[in-house]
């Protein structure tokens, strides 16, 4: 059976929401699934999933400080093979007026940028989700969005035929 894994920082729970939203749609799918914080993932455990999907608040267009350390610490495994998809929470701004910049200046392009440096196959582009003020809430709808999102995932990565180091 495939395993994906749905990894986050959250300040304010709004990333969490997020992670749990996408792990739901995924799991709807029949895909065995794991949604934890980076502070409670045993990060030697990575490497035996199919699917990893990592998500981070925005601080100043790049992910948080705690996720840029962990994505360093990620650099030590070897993730070839494994599958990913980025994501991120930020706030309204002049700056994300235009959709174009909306997914330009994020987090979940550094993340998904240090994804494919590990090698890890990008399944979708990454995605978005609006935090209303500094705290909260997330915007109406997000909740259901990334559902959908997750089940997405799942149908692609439930259709996926695995490289061998997954078969054994």
């Amino acid at each position: 059976m495939k395993k994906a894994l749905v990894l986050y920082h959250s300040l304010y729970g709004n990333t969490k929401a997020v992670a749990t939203s996408l792990a739901r749609g995924i799991k709807e799918i029949g895909i065995e699934t794991d949604c934890l914080s980076i502070d409670e993932v045993d990060i030697q455990q990575i490497p035996s999933y199919d699917f990893v999907a990592i998500g981070s608040p925005t601080h100043m267009i790049r992910p948080s400080k705690d996720m840029k350390e962990f994505l360093q610490r990620l650099k030590s495994l070897d993730l070839r093979g494994l599958t990913g998809f980025a994501f991120d929470t930020r706030n309204h701004s002049r700056m994300n007026n235009r959709s174009w910049l909306m997914l330009e200046n994020s987090a979940a392009r550094s993340i998904e940028g240090e994804m494919r440096k590990m090698k890890i196959k990008i399944l979708t582009p990454r995605e978005s989700a609006i935090v209303e003020g500094r705290e909260g809430p997330l915007d109406m709808g997000v909740d259901d969005r990334f559902t959908e999102i997750g089940r997405e995932l799942g149908r692609l990565l439930a259709s996926q035929i695995l490289p061998q180091k997954f078969n054994e």
